[in-house]
């Protein structure tokens, strides 16, 4: 799963909008291309900004800490996952929850794809980024462990939801890993995409296999059984 990757797609903007979206898209662009080209420290604000055509403060104004221009879409991600794992239906684990967030955010993630590439190798290259990536990881992870202890009536720090969140990013860890595999040794862009619709598929088989055993401890409440 990308946590904070850019989510280039949404409801029409307004003139003002558009405007502070194309700014905004400057500068991560500039950010990005320079990362990639020169490294994340070695790269400095006024640099970008000088890139981007704006001033260094409206740089930080868009961007507050210099790795949001790495993770930029971060806290609107957990926004809608927090949102999906509140509104589940009756009867709707966390772990279906979760397969329906990521369905409607696969179209987000498919149309970022390219600039996704350069984060992911940007990222690879540093370490303090990849603390950083494993942190939004660990929070994404305990807010899925919060939904299912509410599904079993549980504690989060219980071991059955903890379990099952742990088993859930554990498909997502493997899943990803296999996708960037494939692009480090496929340079065919329709090979690569034909790649990522087959983990898609296997993530949502993987999922359901999750979800089934959410609905099963649901039957066993902790200490019963």
């Amino acid at each position: 799963m990308q946590i904070g990757y850019p989510q280039g797609v949404g409801p029409p903007l307004g003139h003002r909008e558009r405007k502070k979206q194309r700014t905004r898209e400057a500068i991560l662009a500039a950010a990005l291309a320079r990362f990639d080209e020169r490294g994340f420290h070695a790269t400095t604000i006024p640099e970008i900004a000088e890139a981007a055509g704006v001033s260094p403060r409206t740089v930080s104004s868009y961007f507050p800490a210099k790795e949001d221009l790495v993770f930029p879409e971060t806290e609107e991600t957990f926004e809608r996952l927090a949102s999906r794992l509140a509104d589940r239906e009756p009867g709707e684990t966390a772990v279906d929850a979760l397969r329906a967030w990521i369905a409607d955010e696969a179209p987000r993630w498919d149309a970022a794809d390219a600039q996704a590439r350069i984060q992911r190798r940007i990222v690879a290259s540093e370490e303090t980024l990849q603390a950083h990536e494993q942190h939004h990881k660990a929070r994404a992870q305990r807010m899925v462990a919060a939904a299912i202890a509410d599904d079993l009536g549980a504690s989060i720090d219980d071991l059955e939801p903890q379990m099952a969140a742990a088993a859930t990013f554990a498909v997502l860890e493997v899943l990803g890993r296999d996708v960037e595999e494939r692009e480090a040794r496929v340079g065919d862009v329709a090979c690569i995409a034909e790649g990522t619709v087959d983990a898609v598929a296997l993530l949502d088989r993987a999922l359901i296999f999750v979800a089934a055993g959410v609905r099963a401890l649901q039957d066993d409440p902790p200490g019963m059984g």
